[in-house]
């Protein structure tokens, strides 16, 4: 699939990129190598690689169980350096 210059400059538009700096080209190579890349990736021979997905498991999730609650006041104040009044203390920084 060959990207030409014309759909680079739509999709430069569509993304309100500025056109004036002479670019396209170099972009339009750019996208052809990434496609070619892309396209490699069908010559890929998979017909020996098996499903990866356990379709017997019905259900992987467990319960929630709460072990221990904490307060705001529990978490924050030993991690904090100046912790006042049940919040953070920082320094002014607006005059």
């Amino acid at each position: 699939m060959a990207i030409s210059r014309k759909e680079i400059e739509h999709i430069a538009s569509l993304a309100r990129l500025d056109s004036t700096g002479g670019i396209f080209d170099r972009l339009a190579d750019d996208m052809q190598g990434i496609v070619g890349m892309v396209d490699k990736l069908a010559e890929l021979d998979l017909g020996d690689i098996t499903d990866v997905i356990n379709t017997e498991r019905k259900n992987a999730f467990h319960e929630d169980v709460v072990v221990q609650e904490y307060t705001p006041d529990q978490l924050i104040e030993p991690n904090a350096p100046d912790f006042q009044a049940g919040g953070v203390a920082v320094p002014r920084v607006v005059e």
